[in-house]
């Protein structure tokens, strides 16, 4: 058989050749635009965005923590430290640089065995939903021990970074809660009004008393510190510092010693007590009882020690000094009196009988002495402390006139001490009860006010207030915790007749020292001579019969209250002390005062003579 050759056409080659080069052209197109791009994101990252991706890897090589400030101390007056800054241990995490938030939660539980775990889940559980590139700590403080523990297994938990820190401690524990205040974790509200800037790695803030009032002094600034990690996010270098500034420290004007004895005077008993000198306004001891310690609040109060504290009968949360809010009682009848004489309602020698009670529109109103007082004169009134007297003093008065003698005194208006959230009690007067309860004033009303009952309301400070301004024969004092080198210029109340101002000072002696006082058996035997006045706030309504504390149920009992000053001609302590439901008897006022006064003046007769 014959084989037969085929031949391609030269047309047919020339269209492969094409073929060909097409290809050739366009894989050549593919691999120059291919190298036009790289060229050009060489040119983008190296040159154009070189700064950029320059300082993101320093960001991955280099961080910037917050150094927070130290807390200002405080102190008292002698120099004792009232608020300290301890050393303590605490653990930040950083979500994106951890591998295993759940073994990291059973360490930290393993390790803190005396932290409630249900705490520290709660703690995790809000952690996983937060900012993964921001640092936040472990609300709890770890022992040397524990720490140590932690450092042989920080290893094994890159994100996790064990700090040392000051946490605030209270080396008198509750006492002086009241005044001093305490700090707690920074919570949403507070983040709402404060600058976030100046908080920058700070966890606590003032919550309350002079912590809360003097937080701007006490606080400081925060500074900053680069460092040099690695991969894995541990510490390698500290490459700058801008170290922070420390608040100030700041020295109170209480008397730490006289504060825990005018305290053990109301142990186990609810009442207020404030002492001040009443020649600067100075409060020498703050009392609020009961109390509470203000170390629990610091590092975040758990749930149910709190609602202990919320839910106690005897509210000890509550600031009695400045928020306790009482009738007065009879401690106001000096007040009232020197009212009276100052603008001529009556002079101090005219008699009034009291045959032990008044009648006004058929209605008794009885004094506390049934029988009746008999004849009695201003300084009798005030001695006796004779209501009778008063009843019918009022009438000639009328309410406008007993608002505006008392008005100077700093009744019915908050007294300006630095704590915050302080009560104005209450000085009613016609206008007031117009535009508070929207009805007309009744003379009947007058005849109770003028023993400090009706509406009347004033605070334990209030009180220490008036009767220094009573003890300076007028000097307008502003009460005030933080001690100063720079006394303030007192102002004056306007002063008639000063004999009128002795005349009152001297019925408040023989409260004490008169042979018919009310509390002249606490002062027999005491070696200067005070002026006091005493007191009882009703509390409950007998509507008829004899009161017998016995037979009422303890809340429902009479407040003691006393008012006072020491030494009568070169006052250097005034006092108000009420202490709540103890009725009549050896547990009242009066006595206490008399204690606190006598310990404050020997202290300070023996510092004169060292």
């Amino acid at each position: 058989m014959t084989e037969h050759l085929e031949f391609n056409s030269d047309s047919e080659t020339f269209q492969k050749k094409r073929q060909f080069r097409f290809r050739l052209y366009i894989a050549l197109l593919f691999v120059l635009l291919l190298f036009s791009f790289l060229v050009s994101r060489m040119v983008q990252l190296q040159w154009i965005e070189y700064d950029r991706y320059q300082g993101l890897a320093e960001g991955n090589r280099i961080s910037i923590e917050t150094l927070s400030p130290t807390r200002g101390k405080i102190y008292d007056r002698n120099h004792h430290l009232l608020a300290d800054n301890q050393p303590v241990y605490t653990l930040q995490f950083i979500r994106e640089k951890m591998d295993n938030i759940g073994s990291m939660q059973k360490t930290v539980i393993k390790i803190l065995n005396d932290v409630s775990p249900e705490k520290i889940h709660n703690f995790f559980t809000e952690f996983k939903l937060k900012n993964r590139s921001k640092s936040y700590t472990l609300p709890f403080s770890l022992s040397e021990e524990q720490a140590a523990q932690f450092s042989v297994v920080s290893h094994k938990y890159p994100g996790a970074t064990l700090t040392a820190r000051l946490k605030r401690t209270y080396p008198y524990g509750s006492t002086g809660v009241h005044a001093l205040g305490y700090v707690g974790r920074i919570n949403a509200k507070d983040l709402s009004k404060l600058d976030e800037k100046a908080y920058r790695g700070t966890d606590i803030i003032g919550k309350s008393g002079i912590e809360r009032f003097y937080e701007s002094t006490l606080h400081g600034t925060p500074g900053i510190q680069q460092i040099e990690t690695n991969a894995r996010g541990r510490v390698l270098r500290n490459l700058e510092t801008l170290p922070a500034k420390a608040g100030q420290d700041i020295q109170l004007t209480l008397d730490i010693e006289l504060q825990e004895f005018a305290e053990s005077l109301l142990e186990n008993k609810r009442g207020g007590i404030v002492a001040i000198d009443p020649r600067n306004g100075e409060i020498l001891a703050f009392v609020s009882m009961p109390t509470f310690d203000p170390n629990l609040f610091v590092d975040g109060i758990d749930q149910s020690s709190y609602n202990r504290l919320l839910n106690n009968p005897d509210r000890p949360l509550i600031n009695r000094v400045i928020n306790g809010q009482y009738p007065p009682g009879s401690t106001i009848k000096p007040f009232v009196a020197l009212g009276a004489i100052e603008n001529d309602f009556i002079t101090p020698t005219k008699k009034i009988y009291d045959p032990g009670y008044l009648l006004y529109k058929k209605h008794r109103y009885r004094d506390w002495k049934r029988s009746g007082h008999g004849w009695m004169d201003m300084n009798d009134a005030i001695e006796q402390s004779c209501d009778t007297y008063f009843y019918k003093l009022s009438l000639d008065m009328g309410i406008d006139a007993i608002h505006d003698a008392m008005a100077p005194f700093g009744f019915g208006q908050k007294t300006g001490v630095d704590i915050h959230g302080e009560s104005s009690g209450i000085l009613p007067s016609q206008a007031w009860k117009m535009a508070n309860k929207g009805k007309p004033w009744y003379r009947g009303e007058t005849i109770i006010a003028s023993i400090g009952q009706g509406y009347n309301l004033a605070t334990p400070l209030q009180l220490a207030k008036a009767t220094a301004i009573l003890a300076n024969r007028g000097q307008i004092i502003t009460p005030h915790l933080l001690r100063s080198s720079h006394p303030e210029n007192l102002q004056q109340i306007e002063i008639k007749n000063i004999k009128n101002w002795e005349k009152v000072i001297l019925g408040m002696k023989n409260v004490m020292h008169g042979s018919r006082g009310t509390a002249r058996r606490y002062a027999a035997k005491l070696p200067f001579k005070m002026a006091g006045k005493t007191g009882t706030a009703q509390v409950y309504s007998l509507n008829s019969g004899s009161y017998d504390a016995d037979s009422i149920r303890e809340k429902l009992r009479d407040h003691s209250l006393f008012i006072g000053f020491a030494p009568v001609d070169n006052p250097k302590i005034a006092v108000a002390i009420i202490v709540e439901n103890v009725g009549s008897g050896s547990e009242t006022a009066a006595p206490l005062a008399v204690r606190l006064i006598s310990k404050y003046l020997e202290t300070q007769l023996q510092n004169t003579e060292k």
